[in-house]
C-alpha cells in the first residue's frame, strides 16, 4: 500500500550565508527552556532548541533584515531583530502570568460525554512538517459552554513492527479567535509532552483540568524538528535529486468530508492558516477529543 504524504518542501540553501547559534533560558531559574521555538519571521523559517534549550538556525541571507521569534508554552513570546544579534546568544524568556482560572471541577454523577471527530483508521495520507510550519490543530465545536477536555486520541503513521517509528512532539489547546477563527491564547499553560512509538495514541487529560469556555476550540500537534525526529527521503526537483527532510509525527487525514476546512496550520512567522486542500477534498485531521458537560 502506497502512502502519500503532504508538505512543504524545505527551502534548499546549499551555501549558508548567516548561522543564529545560542542558548534559550527561563530568565528566572537560567535554566535551559527545552525545545522552544526558534524562527526568522520574514524568511518563514525555523527550528526548535534542543532538551538543553541551545538551537541552531541557519539562513539563507548574508545580511539580515529580519527578525526572530522564540516562543513556548508557559513563556511570553519574544521578538528580537537579528541585525543586531551576535553569532553566539543568550536569550531570557520570561515565564507567563497565567490569565487560567483555576478550576475546580464539582462532583457530578450524571456527566454527559460526547467524543468529537471520531475516526476509524488513519487511512492512506499524512500530514507532515518540513520546513515551514511548526503546528497542526484540529477545529471541534461543542454543544455546551464551559465544558472539560477529558481525553484526545491521534492517529500518525507508524506502521513498523519490530521498528516501529519514534516520536516525541506536544500538545496544545487553544480557544477560538471569535474573528479570525483561527486558534487564539493556550487553554493549557503546561507542557503536555507525548514520546512514543504506537500508531493510536490515547491520552487521558483529566489532571490538566482543560476548561472549554465557549462552544469552539482546537488541539493542535506541536512538532519539535529535532534530529529525534527527522525523517529523511530522496526527493527530484528540476531534474536534480537532493536529500529532503521531514519531521514526525506524521498525521493522518480522516475520511469525513466537510464543505469548511477544519484543520489549521501554524507556521514560523507564528501566523495560523486554514489548512491547504487535501486530496478528495478532506478537511479534518485525525484528533478526536472527548469532553464533559
Amino acid at each position: 500500500m502506497r502512502l502519500f504524504f503532504i508538505f512543504l518542501i524545505t527551502p534548499i540553501i546549499a551555501l549558508t550565508q548567516t548561522s543564529f547559534k545560542g542558548i534559550i533560558i527561563n530568565s528566572k531559574t537560567k535554566a535551559g527552556v527545552s525545545f522552544a521555538t526558534v524562527g526568522l519571521i520574514k524568511e518563514n523559517i525555523g527550528t526548535n532548541a534542543d532538551e538543553a534549550g541551545r538551537f541552531t538556525l541557519a539562513s539563507g541571507n548574508r545580511k539580515q533584515n529580519d527578525t526572530l521569534l522564540i516562543s513556548c508554552v508557559g513563556y511570553k513570546t519574544l521578538k528580537i531583530p537579528a541585525d543586531n544579534l551576535s553569532s553566539n546568544i543568550s536569550i531570557e524568556l520570561n515565564e507567563r502570568e497565567s490569565k487560567l482560572i483555576e478550576v475546580v471541577i464539582t462532583a457530578k454523577n450524571n456527566w454527559t460525554y460526547a467524543t468529537l471527530n471520531e475516526f476509524s483508521n488513519c487511512g492512506n495520507n499524512f500530514v507532515a512538517t518540513s520546513g515551514y510550519h511548526t503546528q497542526l490543530a484540529q477545529h471541534f465545536q461543542v454543544s455546551a459552554d464551559n465544558s472539560y477536555l477529558t481525553e484526545i486520541k491521534i492517529c500518525r503513521n507508524s506502521d513498523g513492527i519490530l521498528d516501529a517509528e519514534k516520536t516525541i512532539f506536544r500538545i496544545r489547546i487553544y480557544d477560538m479567535d471569535t474573528i479570525t477563527k483561527a486558534p487564539s491564547s493556550d487553554l493549557c499553560d503546561e507542557v503536555i509532552e507525548v514520546k512514543t512509538k504506537s500508531k493510536f495514541i490515547n491520552l487521558n487529560l483529566e489532571k490538566y483540568k482543560i476548561n472549554i469556555p465557549n462552544k469552539d476550540f482546537f488541539v493542535a500537534i506541536e512538532w519539535l524538528k529535532i534530529p529525534y525526529n527527522e525523517q529523511k527521503t530522496k526527493m527530484k526537483l528540476k531534474g536534480k535529486e537532493f536529500e529532503n527532510i521531514i519531521y514526525r509525527p506524521s498525521i493522518g487525514l480522516t475520511d469525513a468530508m466537510n464543505e469548511k476546512m477544519e484543520a489549521w496550520m501554524l507556521d514560523y512567522r507564528n501566523v495560523w492558516h486554514p489548512m491547504f486542500k487535501m486530496p478528495h477534498s478532506k478537511t479534518s485531521v485525525s484528533i478526536s477529543a472527548t469532553i464533559k458537560y
